[in-house]
């Protein structure tokens, strides 16, 4: 058992509290994330930060950051394939899925990725790209979630 461990009981890190994401327009994403998925400003906007901060319902911050300059949060795995920097958790994922797509937003077949549960992938308005996600075996099936 490392020291650390003796310290905190465990881990150190508990969890993320904030994401920091680049974007060309500060207020133009926050309007994209309050439509499409129903986030609040966590903060009141100010322009001098060059930030809107939004909340997730679990309390964390998603904190949309103006860049200059191209904007690419993604990266290649080792066999090439584009990743994504995190993964959000759902409930509800057909109907996420079904709601972005007939709003436009752009996003990947929804799979079942077997223990990981059932995943998409969507792009918010600069291009980065971000992985959506239902643990079914945490939260039952998907047929439970329609039959409650």
């Amino acid at each position: 058992m490392s020291q650390i461990s003796n310290v905190f009981q465990g881990t150190a890190l508990k969890g993320i509290c904030s994401v920091y994401v680049p974007v060309s327009n500060p207020i133009k994403s926050a309007q994209w994330w309050q439509q499409h998925f129903g986030l609040e400003y966590a903060v009141p906007f100010n322009p001098a930060e060059a930030q809107a901060i939004m909340k997730l319902s679990d309390g964390q911050w998603l904190h949309l950051v103006e860049t200059e300059g191209e904007i690419d949060s993604q990266f290649p795995n080792k066999l090439g394939n584009e990743m994504f920097r995190f993964t959000f958790e759902v409930s509800g994922i057909e109907v996420l899925h079904d709601h972005l797509k007939s709003s436009g937003v752009r996003i990947e077949q929804l799979h079942d990725r077997g223990s990981c549960g059932f995943n998409f992938v969507f792009f918010d308005l600069d291009g980065n790209k971000f992985d959506v996600n239902e643990v079914v075996l945490v939260h039952g099936t998907l047929e439970d979630e329609f039959i409650e």
